[in-house]
């Protein structure tokens, strides 16, 4: 709703940039704003022939719909600094009528040893005022990339950086270099010169790690990675089939060690599955103990009396057998003491 008390009408022609020294609220380096960088502002502005958009916090540079809040119409350097004749669309009006919008914030591209301003880029209706002692209607300003225009960072109250700093940038896009530097594990402070080398240098090492020339671009460089990783996964193919059939290897190796053991009368049938197992954990120590074990069952016999585990009619136990070659008795004689008698001997 309008307050009727703020519609007085707009300036056509408001200060953009004062001349002389232009204080910082927040750095100690001032601008340069003298009359020959002011005409060459007036005359780069003229050059160009088309209105200069006036939007609302720099959405324009940002690549998102941005609505004009105005347009410049003309520049003029004058004794006191940069002057713009302005004409507003009625939206822009009745924000600044309402004082929903108090200022200005002018973009400068700026010579980076000078700190004169070049050209005047876009200006932007904010909040936040940066320069010291400056009426309503002027801003904050920063510099981009090198050669490029001077880019506001939204929410950073009055922060003026050098060309080439890349913290003079939105808040999405802040957040984003953030995200780099932290891939390439640079400070918080390097700057786009320090960025650049650091992702050229990324790049590099990347190009050659995959064996490619150093100027192979990013889709050759993502080719190969498609391949090393479908020579990954054949590989992986490949160890898991070897991993089956070692597998099946050691099993029969178990399985034949401890036949043969049991053949040679080292282990009773009942231990098998200890043998194997013991097999299984360490094959050497297994031959080991079958070298040096006692014969435990006769040569050619075990077979035949011991088709089962467990005591039973016509079969020897372990221990049975164990007792026939104390008493010097084979195991016929002893299965015909023993049914004589009805028990064990």
């Amino acid at each position: 709703m309008k307050n009727p008390s703020n519609n007085a009408p707009l300036p056509e022609w408001i200060l953009l940039l004062p001349a002389g020294r232009v204080e910082l609220v927040d750095r100690p380096e001032p601008l340069q704003a003298d009359p020959e960088s002011l005409s060459a502002l007036v005359r780069a502005f003229r050059s160009r022939g088309v209105d200069l958009v006036i939007d609302y916090e720099h959405q324009s540079l940002k690549g998102r719909q941005a609505p004009a809040a105005g347009w410049i119409k003309d520049l003029e350097a004058k004794d006191d600094g940069l002057w713009a004749k302005v004409e507003w669309t009625p939206q822009a009006r009745e924000y600044l009528q309402n004082r929903e919008y108090r200022y200005f914030s002018p973009v400068l591209q700026l010579d980076p040893e000078s700190r004169r301003p070049q050209a005047l880029m876009q200006v932007g209706l904010t909040n936040v005022p940066a320069i010291k002692r400056l009426p309503p209607l002027v801003a904050r300003w920063k510099a981009g990339w090198p050669g490029e225009t001077v880019v506001l960072k939204e929410g950073e109250v009055g922060t003026q950086v050098q060309k080439g700093d890349s913290r003079a940038q939105g808040p999405e896009m802040a957040k984003e270099t953030a995200e780099i530097r932290s891939f390439l594990e640079l400070g918080p402070d390097a700057g786009d010169r320090e960025i650049r080398a650091g992702v050229l240098d990324f790049f590099r090492v990347l190009a050659g790690t995959l064996k490619m020339p150093e100027d192979a671009t990013v889709s050759q460089m993502l080719r190969a990675v498609d391949s090393l990783q479908e020579e990954t996964r054949r590989l992986q193919g490949v160890e898991k089939e070897l991993k089956g059939l070692k597998s099946r290897r050691a099993e029969e190796s178990a399985a034949g060690a401890v036949q043969e053991a049991m053949k040679a009368g080292k282990i009773t049938p009942a231990q098998k599955e200890w043998a194997l197992e013991y097999y299984r954990q360490d094959p050497g120590a297994f031959e080991t103990f079958v070298a040096v074990a006692p014969q435990v069952t006769p040569i050619g016999r075990e077979l035949h009396l011991l088709k089962e585990d467990g005591p039973g009619k016509g079969r020897l136990v372990p221990e049975e057998l164990s007792l026939c070659r104390s008493l010097n008795l084979s195991p016929e004689q002893y299965l015909r003491a023993k049914a004589r008698t009805g028990k064990p001997l």
